[in-house]
């Protein structure tokens, strides 16, 4: 029951993203990084300078996805209650992969300063579907993976979150993340960004952005 719970919550927020995507030039991008254009995400690759390592380059990575979000238990049925999981899946670009998927998921619980996020495991709630596309995850630290589906992807993990309700449709979030591996070009990579969005607690839709670099 709890796998197939999985898999229809992943099919909902899937289905959701897809949906959402064909909406994306209606949306309010973060106001942060409206100015940051292809050109600019690929300037100026450095090569690494550890000899000891593999032949790598370091270059800038940018991504932007619409994404769904859900808000449900540990064992993935929908709950209005504090603490829950946000798991959510996105569709956009990546600036090292072109079009691409991002699964995510978040865990909120209420605090001193409101309600506050933090980094969850992506499997608890998307292993199966992210091994359907060849991607196992052996990291529990791994909080958002992206991927093209084509065997590329690269993986998250969440260093400090910061939200904001800017109302009650709104609920704006600053992130840290670091890169801690991925699979195909990016097997080993490494790196780290931040990511800057936005999500609408009524109904779960909102958007992100990534912006950092990236050695692979």
């Amino acid at each position: 029951m709890k796998k197939s719970m999985r898999s229809k919550l992943g099919m909902m927020t899937l289905a959701g993203s897809v949906l959402m995507a064909s909406c994306v030039p209606t949306m309010e991008e973060p106001t942060q990084l409206q100015q940051v254009t292809e050109s600019e995400v690929l300037a100026n690759p450095t090569s690494s300078t550890d000899l000891n390592a593999r032949k790598s380059v370091e270059k800038n990575y940018f991504e932007r996805f619409a994404n769904q979000l859900a808000q449900v238990d540990e064992n993935g049925y929908p709950t209005f209650d504090f603490p829950a999981y946000l798991p959510g899946t996105g569709t956009g670009n990546s600036s090292h992969m072109g079009k691409a998927s991002t699964f995510i998921n978040q865990f909120a619980s209420p605090g001193e300063n409101g309600l506050g996020t933090v980094g969850a495991p992506v499997t608890q709630f998307y292993s199966e579907q992210l091994e359907a596309l060849g991607i196992v995850v052996d990291n529990p630290e791994v909080s958002s993976v992206t991927t093209d589906g084509k065997g590329n992807s690269v993986w998250f993990k969440n260093i400090q979150n910061t939200i904001t309700a800017s109302s009650e449709e709104k609920i704006d979030f600053e992130a840290e993340v670091e890169i801690v591996g991925g699979t195909g070009k990016f097997e080993n990579a490494s790196g780290a960004g931040t990511v800057i969005g936005y999500f609408n607690p009524t109904n779960g839709q909102g958007m992100s952005t990534i912006q950092g670099r990236i050695e692979y």
